[in-house]
């Protein structure tokens, strides 16, 4: 059944207003945003749904409810550049714990190394901060709000 997605800064300025840690299972993605030359030729390849590693997605969810069952785990398109229109959904879940906290903690060692390194692009942590989420929230809902 089809359900209505937020962006992860919709999510952020919206709901939880505050720092917010999310992760996404393309390695795609993860290149693009590491400023990694990526193979693919197409300007939106690497925002392609072909590109997640849904394994992994079902592995970290897995991962959550046996360890953190309490934490919230929310569905959300991921941060593209605001002249974005339409992508598609790439896995990506935001995860409502506090930065530094013991589960915070407890997913990075999972999932990077003591340098903050991703130990695989299949599943990378990011940090996103409350006030360049509301900034670019901002900007979005200004350019759609220009087109109606």
């Amino acid at each position: 059944m089809p359900q209505v997605l937020d962006t992860i800064e919709g999510y952020i300025a919206k709901v939880r207003k505050k720092d917010t840690i999310f992760i996404g299972f393309s390695p795609a993605y993860a290149k693009v945003f590491m400023d990694i030359p990526i193979d693919d030729d197409s300007s939106f390849g690497w925002l392609s749904k072909e590109n997640v590693n849904w394994d992994r997605r079902e592995e970290f969810q897995q991962f959550m409810a046996d360890t953190m069952p309490e934490i919230k785990l929310t569905d959300v398109y991921d941060n593209v550049p605001v002249s974005y229109i339409q992508w598609q959904f790439l896995g990506t879940i935001a995860i409502d714990v506090e930065i530094d906290s013991p589960e915070y903690n407890n997913i990075n060692d999972r999932y990077e190394d003591a340098n903050g390194e991703p130990y695989s692009l299949d599943a990378v942590v990011y940090i996103m901060k409350y006030e360049d989420a509301l900034k670019a929230y901002e900007k979005r809902k200004a350019l759609e709000d220009e087109d109606y």
